[in-house]
């Protein structure tokens, strides 16, 4: 193991913490006015200065690392890098709100993971720094940390290939396709920047502030769901906003593939996407049948057909807001619900969720198995996005199904030991939708609610599941191998 070139990788994102930091130290001047602001300065202060000697501390003795970099180094820096990062992300909450590390830690896995689940029940009141950092550390989080190094550092080489694949699940059908992963990895960034001017533009023009539009920019283009007020979008109570909302809702699902090949007007290449298309007909017919679940309890059809399709969207994209206390909906939509949170968006996208090309070549899979079963000899190709998968491919598929699965199965029995009051939907729906980086959930979680008052260790633990889900598992997994850390043979 090369310890010396993740020692460097980690002192970037110390790095790239001090950064966002100074940005909200920036809008706390801006609102100085606000003594509340002017509380929260020193803390940001701290809080930069802390990244710095951390960013120092690690770039020292590993400022003469090699260039080359390899797979297990690679695994080993994804996770301790958004691992470091949540830590270090906690401590303007520790700083500031004087907060227990559980909450704090909580609220930053949840902000650079992108879920969106809080342990604050009241935030609106929040210093407008702070607020504004629990939505910009969606946006950080939405694209991953990792992609930002590929896209800026070139010395990395064949490396950068290796990171960029792991941190776009390109492994599931979703990765660009391209030669040059920096050239690709910087060709997202700009199409991410694009996405986020055009999603500000838009919110400005439907009504919202300058900086509620920013920070539900952050919420919204990331998947991520950190609202600035209590009771998410609703509080608008908007229409035009909750469509304009959905829009980039969805938009944020998609894989940057297929955004790309849309702007690029490589329209046979896009009519080849069945990621996309499959994922445009679970939404619409999800949408269709909460409608229809729902149409007679809302005051009008035209707002049962938006809540609707904003729940539907916001769950499988795993972006988490809401424009409707769904939680009191018939329990056939949160079994809808339930489904979408599992499902997920697009591989290579900001969502979250087992990825709708794994569930699509796993369906296949099944199919031919079951063909199989009474027609031995026939050969069926596996093909997804037209191109054919071999069989290491399906193997990863369902072995990543298979995991997740497993690692479900572990996570409700240890919720369950250590929040043994909680219901079955409460404890189902936290499990699922931290893993899935959804945010809100079911029962004591839902929309309107927070995870607050769960013990310090389940916070502990659910922040490391979101993590652990974000990253595909893998990359936490391998930390915890002894054989990761041996030397090269």
């Amino acid at each position: 193991m090369n310890y010396s070139i993740i020692f460097k990788i980690l002192s970037m994102v110390f790095a790239v913490m001090a950064g966002a930091f100074s940005v909200c130290a920036g809008v706390s001047v801006i609102y100085a006015d606000t003594p509340l602001e002017g509380e929260a300065m020193p803390s940001w202060i701290c809080a930069i200065a802390l990244s710095l000697m951390l960013a120092l501390a690690f770039f020292i003795p590993s400022r003469n690392a090699p260039t080359k970099l390899f797979k297990k180094e690679a695994m080993c820096i994804i996770g301790l890098a958004w691992t470091l990062a949540s830590l270090v992300g906690a401590l303007p909450y520790v700083l500031i709100l004087d907060c227990p590390f559980a909450a704090a830690f909580f609220e930053s896995a949840s902000g650079l993971t992108t879920t969106g689940a809080s342990v604050f029940a009241s935030f609106s009141e929040f210093p407008h720094s702070l607020m504004f950092w629990r939505c910009l550390s969606h946006w950080i989080g939405g694209l991953g940390v990792v992609v930002f190094f590929v896209a800026i550092l070139s010395f990395l080489g064949s490396g950068g290939r290796i990171l960029y694949a792991h941190e776009t699940s390109a492994n599931s059908g979703g990765g660009m396709e391209t030669e040059r992963i920096q050239s690709g990895a910087i060709r997202i960034l700009e199409v991410y920047t694009a996405i986020s001017v055009v999603c500000l533009i838009t919110f400005k023009l439907c009504g919202m502030g300058w900086f509620d539009g920013i920070c539900h920019m952050f919420a919204t283009v990331s998947t991520g769901g950190f609202s600035v007020y209590e009771n998410s979008i609703a509080h608008y109570d908007s229409r035009l906003i909750d469509w304009a909302v959905i829009v980039f809702m969805f938009i944020g699902g998609v894989s940057f593939t297929a955004i790309i090949l849309a702007l690029e007007f490589r329209h046979k290449r896009l009519a080849q996407n069945t990621e996309f298309w499959t994922y445009l007909g679970i939404i619409t017919a999800s949408s269709f049948i909460i409608f229809a679940l729902i149409c007679t309890s809302q005051p009008s059809i035209l707002d049962a057909f938006t809540h609707s399709v904003f729940q539907t969207v916001s769950i499988m994209t795993t972006t988490g807001l809401a424009s409707a206390p769904y939680q009191n909906w018939l329990p056939s939509t949160h079994i809808v619900l339930f489904a979408l949170m599992i499902i997920g968006g697009c591989a290579g996208s900001t969502s979250g969720g087992l990825k709708v090309s794994r569930v699509v070549a796993s369906f296949k899979i099944l199919l031919r198995d079951v063909e199989k079963s009474f027609r031995p000899r026939v050969v069926r190709n596996i093909t997804l996005n037209g191109k054919t998968l071999d069989e290491s491919d399906t193997n990863s598929i369902l072995s990543f199904v298979v995991l997740y699965s497993f690692i479900a199965i572990i996570a409700f029995i240890v919720f369950t030991i250590f929040e043994p009051d909680a219901s079955i939907t409460t404890c189902i729906s936290s499990v699922l939708s931290m893993m899935g980086n959804v945010g809100p959930g079911f029962g004591d979680v839902g929309p309107d609610k927070t995870y607050g008052f769960m013990e310090d260790h389940t916070k502990i633990f659910l922040s490391m599941l979101m993590i652990m889900g974000r990253l595909e598992f893998y990359a936490i997994l391998v930390l915890f191998m002894p054989s990761l850390w041996k030397k090269f043979e």
